[in-house]
């Protein structure tokens, strides 16, 4: 799919899908193969490769026919949702940066983008491909973030399981299922800082980029930065759950053991009375009608005794 805007006076507007060549921002999702293949061809770069990738970013310099530079630069964006694998937690976004005109891909929609771009007000006309891909980046961090701090519900609510119910089976699957988070998240932020010193080193190194321009880049910088330190502090925290739950898990299995243990102990000394008492030889209560009872009311007598000295000796 495409969509297409253009700019008019100091606004981008949707514009129609036929008129390509004129507009200045175009967003391509989905399969757009002859698209993509007509760039891929022209600047010899795999688009479709790059859009593939869930774990590093690319960037370069393009130069065309008329010496004219151009820039290719990717970041990977996490999309968090439940029962996803970590190989579909992110997605690629393509921008490749002309002079006039601003090309998006992403493999699929993402809502963000069109909806920023739509009746976008510019601020400088003049630098404004600069403008709209740091407001569209700006916007992709300021979204990252918030779902990131949309997964401390999740962790909060994985601490509840564990100390209302203890670590049952659902808590360890809560626990994978937040770490495969961490992990594709921090991945995704070590490769996006690598494309946003990219997109710094060669946007500060025009003349006529302004000082609110380089604000933008240097609060972008700033989020990510947060981004970094929040991923480190909840990687951190739930290496503590793990090593909590694994404790307790471990402590249910002792105290089960040990259970078992008492119940062996407890259990022995009946089993001694009986065997002692079926010996073929005379035994006392031999000849009583009472003598059963006499027998079992001599086995829980000891057994209870055996009980409330482990207790008192604290092995209960």
């Amino acid at each position: 799919m495409l969509k297409t805007y253009s700019l008019t006076k100091d606004t981008l507007l949707v514009s129609s899908e036929s008129n390509i060549k004129n507009s200045s921002v175009v967003y391509v999702y989905g399969d757009e193969r002859e698209y993509i293949e007509s760039f891929e061809h022209k600047y010899d770069f795999k688009i479709g490769n790059i859009l593939t990738f869930d774990d590093r970013v690319a960037y370069d310099t393009m130069i065309d026919r008329n010496d004219e530079k151009s820039l290719l630069v990717s970041f990977l964006f996490p999309e968090i949702h439940e029962g996803g694998h970590l190989d579909n937690l992110t997605t690629s976004v393509v921008f490749l940066v002309f002079k006039n005109k601003l090309i998006i891909f992403t493999k699929q929609k993402l809502k963000f983008i069109p909806e920023l771009l739509s009746n976008m007000v510019l601020r400088d006309v003049n630098n404004f491909i600069e403008e709209v891909l740091l407001k569209i980046m700006q916007k992709k961090f300021y979204v990252m973030l918030n779902e990131l701090r949309g997964i401390k519900e999740k962790i909060d609510d994985l601490d509840s399981k564990i100390s209302t119910s203890g670590p049952h089976r659902p808590t360890f699957g809560d626990l994978l299922t937040l770490q495969k988070y961490m992990i594709a998240l921090s991945t995704t932020y070590g490769a996006n800082h690598k494309a946003l010193d990219f997109i710094k080193k060669n946007f500060t190194t025009i003349n006529d980029i302004d000082f609110t321009t380089k604000k933008i880049i240097d609060e972008i910088y700033d989020t990510s930065d947060t981004m970094d330190r929040i991923i480190l502090g909840y990687s951190q925290y739930l290496d503590d759950l793990e090593n909590m739950i694994n404790n307790m898990s471990s402590y249910q299995l002792n105290m089960i053991m040990k259970t078992l243990t008492e119940l062996s102990i407890v259990l022995t000394i009946p089993a001694i009375i009986f065997g002692f008492w079926g010996i073929n030889v005379d035994v006392p209560f031999e000849k009583s009608s009472y003598g059963v009872f006499a027998v079992l009311i001599i086995s829980v007598i000891l057994s209870l005794i055996c009980w409330f000295w482990m207790r008192r000796k604290t092995y209960l």
